[in-house]
């Protein structure tokens, strides 16, 4: 057997000490252990450099052809509603943009781990096919059932393959710019929300494009960039035999990392009501169906905002565990004030503050989940658990509120509002009690 060089000794060590390190790094009180630690790991995680810049800008490119397609959801929620399929309730219309939310998050423990084990690009790559084959399916069907099967489970099944390598990976890179580097990649969400449902406003409301060819670009599209950013995208650690298996017990035993998880199980369930129901809600309040397609995007233009102050804010200052506390009751108070938007202006005003605030908070999740993996070589697979348990929240948060709304006969956002505000408010409490049991030190 060759002896282990002084590079593979060095990334060990360093593996070793990744949870102590990871919980530690900002704690004062830490000394000469701190300093020790953190000049280790300059060399693992290079928080910078052309390698790691193109892992971030890949991850960044396929949150615009996955996730981005996603954050525009309430535009085909909308055409849905009153176009293709007028005689489906809300509720029913919702399980299609559910069920797409709920891939992303379910597949994501397998997607993980197919990343730790044989590299991103293998996750990506079957993504891509997955949700580019459901959008042509999707751009063929006339029934529910058959938009439920193709535009909602087999692109969910992409969007579940793309969306835990393309975040977690960038936890490999980045350790002192970690924030600003899932910001970044966060931020192609936004980006995405901002280009599809102004593309297919452009296509569906005056070029007169049917809704099928509409699909089929967007399809194109997607494929284009997904293959540019599975070139892009490359992981740091290979995975070692003892970490070959699923790392389930050692994470269901970690009481930090179990509240962390409630926590974005409650976020989960709630914050995602708007970006459903943005357009057919500025719809209903005076808005015409091309300004109700602009909503999404102004709603996705607060959170590319949003994404990048708080990663820098989360970096440079107040750490991780406070932004995403901060960031939480922020957005559960904007979604109580999304109450009293009652007109087109209201409408814009309230979609940019809960665009920045959300944007902010989606940015922040995975950092904190990659912070109490206990070695680099496991965030995926640490990041796909708590991102699969998760999905049930996704699951439920568009059909609730659906059904919420369809109980006042289809005129009273109210429940669906409040529900929204609740949901948040509770995952804030269970963030604090994470960020108390991470470290008793001002910044955390």
């Amino acid at each position: 057997m060759l002896p282990e060089s002084e590079k593979d000794m060095k990334i060990r060590e360093v593996q070793d000490n990744h949870e102590r390190f990871e919980v530690s790094h900002k704690d004062e009180e830490a000394g000469d252990i701190l300093e020790e630690t953190a000049a280790d790991n300059d060399g693992i995680f290079p928080d910078g450099g052309i390698q790691a810049w193109r892992t971030a800008l890949g991850g960044f490119l396929a949150f615009i052809a996955s996730i981005g397609y996603l954050s525009g959801g309430s535009v085909f929620q909308s055409y849905f509603q009153t176009i293709i399929l007028p005689d489906s309730s809300p509720s029913d219309l919702a399980w299609i943009n559910s069920v797409q939310i709920w891939g992303c998050f379910f597949f994501g423990i397998w997607s993980g781990t197919l990343s730790d084990k044989h590299g991103p690009a293998l996750p990506l790559a079957l993504g891509t096919f997955f949700m580019v084959f459901g959008n042509m399916m999707s751009s063929l069907s006339t029934k529910y059932y058959q938009f439920l099967l193709s535009q909602g489970f087999c692109v969910a099944l992409g969007m579940g393959l793309i969306f835990t390598p393309a975040l977690a990976i960038q936890s490999q890179w980045f350790l002192k710019r970690r924030g600003l580097a899932v910001g970044f990649v966060m931020s192609g969400q936004m980006v995405g929300g901002i280009i599809w449902p102004v593309l297919a406003n452009r296509l569906l409301n005056f070029e007169g494009v049917s809704f099928g060819w509409t699909l089929r670009i967007i399809g194109f599209a997607q494929l284009g960039i997904m293959f540019v950013a599975t070139l892009l995208v490359q992981r740091r650690f290979r995975s070692s035999v003892e970490h070959a298996s699923l790392p389930l017990r050692q994470y269901f035993t970690d009481g930090r990392t179990m509240l962390l998880t409630f926590g974005i199980f409650f976020m989960n369930l709630g914050l995602y009501v708007p970006w459903i129901y943005i357009t057919p809600y500025a719809m209903e309040r005076g808005a015409s169906s091309s300004l109700g397609f602009y909503d999404a995007a102004i709603l996705n233009g607060g959170a590319f905002l949003g994404c990048f102050a708080l990663g820098l804010v989360a970096d440079y200052g107040l750490g991780i565990f406070n932004s995403v506390v901060v960031a939480t009751f922020a957005c559960g108070a904007v979604a109580f004030a999304w109450i009293g938007a009652h007109n087109n202006a209201g409408v814009i005003v309230w979609a940019v503050a809960y665009g920045i605030v959300s944007g902010a908070l989606q940015a922040i999740f995975s950092p904190c989940v990659s912070e109490l993996a206990p070695t680099p070589e496991v965030i995926g697979s640490w990041n796909g658990i708590c991102i699969t348990i998760s999905s049930f929240a996704v699951l439920a948060t568009g059909p609730i509120a659906g059904k919420l709304l369809e109980n006042t006969g289809g005129t009273s956002y109210f429940p669906m509002q409040l529900f929204t505000a609740i949901s948040l408010a509770l995952a804030g409490m269970l963030f604090m009690a994470t960020r108390l049991c991470v470290s008793r030190a001002v910044f955390a």
